[in-house]
C-alpha cells in the first residue's frame, strides 16, 4: 500500500511539472513564463484513469530502450510537397520568436490533418496508446517539445549568422526550428523526421504556409523533405556526393538524444553531414528519467568519440533541467 501511495505521488509530482504541451500561441519574451512542459510518457499508473484490466496501457521504459532487441526502422526516403492538400478546416497557430510569427499546425490540427494521410497507422497507434513514443513507429513529432523552444530563443538572442547558409533540421518534427532558419535568410534548409505521415501531414504544410509569405517578401529558399531512419538517411544524402563541401554548414537538433540505444546513429548523421567549419547546436534535457539519455551521457559520448569538441552555450536549471550545446569538429593541430 505504501509503495502505491509513494507512486501516485511521484506521478502527480511529475505530472505538475511536465506533462502539458504546447496548446496556445507562445511568446518568446519570457521562456518560462509561456512553456508548458512535455514530458515522454512512460509507465506511471494514474489515479485518475479508468482502472479497466483490459484498458491499453501506456508505453513504458522497455518499449523506449529498444537495444536489447531487433527492430526493423524505416528506410529513409526523400519526399516531395507537389501535392500538399490542406484541410479547409485546419487552423495554424503562431508560434513567436522575437520580430518573427512562425505559423504552424498544432497538435490536434495535426491529428485531424492525418485523416488525408495513408501512412498514418503507426501515429493512430501511438494515439490509441496514449503514448508520445512508439520505437521504430512514431518518434513525438507532432507535438512541440520544450527544448525547441530552447533552441529558438537562443538563436535569436544570440544573433546566430544563417544568411546563405545550408541548414539541416534534424528530427524535425512539426518544423519550427528549420523554419526559423528560412526567416532568418538561410539558403537551403533540409527536413529530416523519423515519420513520413509527420513530414506529409504537418511539417510541409508548416513550410508551405511560411514559404509563401517569405517570397512575397522576396526571400527565395529551396527545401528538401527526408523521412525515415537515420543510418540510411546518412546512405541517402551521401550517396549522391561525398564532397564535404556539399554538406549542412548548420546542424539543429532538439530532444533527439533521450534514447542511448539511437545515438551512435545520431552521430554518424553529425560526422558524415556537418561541412568543415560548421556548427551543430543540440537542445535537451539534462537527463531523461527512465531511459538513460541526456546532455552528460552524450557529451561523455562525445569525448570518447573524440571527433567533435562540445561545450554547454546555454541552460535553464529551474524545473526540468535543459541545456543546449554546441557542437564543432575538434580542430586539429600538425606539428
Amino acid at each position: 500500500m505504501h509503495i502505491v501511495r509513494f507512486a501516485i505521488i511521484l506521478y502527480n509530482c511529475i505530472v505538475n511539472k511536465t506533462r502539458h504541451w504546447f496548446s496556445h500561441d507562445l511568446s518568446g519574451k519570457d521562456c518560462n513564463k509561456y512553456i508548458h512542459w512535455t514530458m515522454f510518457k512512460f509507465n506511471f499508473p494514474d489515479p485518475y484513469e479508468n482502472k479497466d484490466e483490459n484498458a491499453v496501457k501506456h508505453l513504458n521504459v522497455e518499449d523506449v530502450d529498444s537495444s536489447d532487441r531487433e527492430i526493423e526502422w524505416f528506410t529513409a526516403h526523400e519526399m516531395f510537397p507537389l501535392q500538399v492538400h490542406i484541410e479547409e478546416n485546419i487552423r495554424f497557430h503562431m508560434f513567436t520568436c522575437g520580430k518573427y510569427e512562425i505559423k504552424h499546425m498544432p497538435f490536434q490540427e495535426g491529428i485531424k490533418q492525418l485523416s488525408n494521410i495513408s501512412e498514418k497507422e503507426e501515429i493512430s497507434e501511438a494515439e490509441i496508446l496514449h503514448s508520445d513514443l512508439l520505437p521504430a513507429k512514431y518518434e513525438g513529432g507532432l507535438k512541440v517539445w520544450e527544448c525547441t523552444r530552447d533552441l529558438a530563443d537562443y538563436l535569436l538572442q544570440n544573433n546566430i549568422y544563417f544568411s546563405g547558409m545550408k541548414v539541416l533540421d534534424l528530427g524535425c518534427g512539426v518544423g519550427l526550428l528549420g523554419i526559423l532558419a528560412m526567416y532568418l535568410k538561410a539558403e537551403s534548409v533540409h527536413f529530416q523526421d523519423y515519420n513520413s505521415s509527420v513530414i506529409s501531414a504537418v511539417t510541409m504544410p508548416n513550410v508551405l504556409k511560411n514559404k509563401s509569405k517569405l517570397e512575397q517578401d522576396g526571400i527565395l529558399q529551396t527545401n528538401r523533405f527526408f523521412a525515415g531512419d537515420w543510418k540510411s538517411f546518412v546512405d541517402l544524402v551521401k550517396g549522391e556526393s561525398s564532397a564535404k563541401e556539399n554538406n549542412y554548414d548548420i546542424i539543429l537538433t532538439s530532444e533527439t538524444i533521450y534514447n542511448p540505444a539511437n545515438q551512435s546513429k545520431l552521430l554518424r548523421v553529425f560526422k558524415e553531414c556537418l561541412k568543415p567549419g560548421g556548427v551543430i547546436y543540440l537542445a535537451a534535457k539534462t537527463h531523461y528519467f527512465g531511459v538513460g539519455g541526456g546532455t552528460r551521457q552524450f557529451e561523455n559520448m562525445l569525448a570518447e568519440d573524440d571527433i567533435f569538441h562540445s561545450q554547454v552555450c546555454w541552460k535553464c536549471s529551474e524545473g526540468v533541467q535543459r541545456e543546449i550545446l554546441k557542437i564543432n569538429f575538434h580542430q586539429r593541430t600538425t606539428d
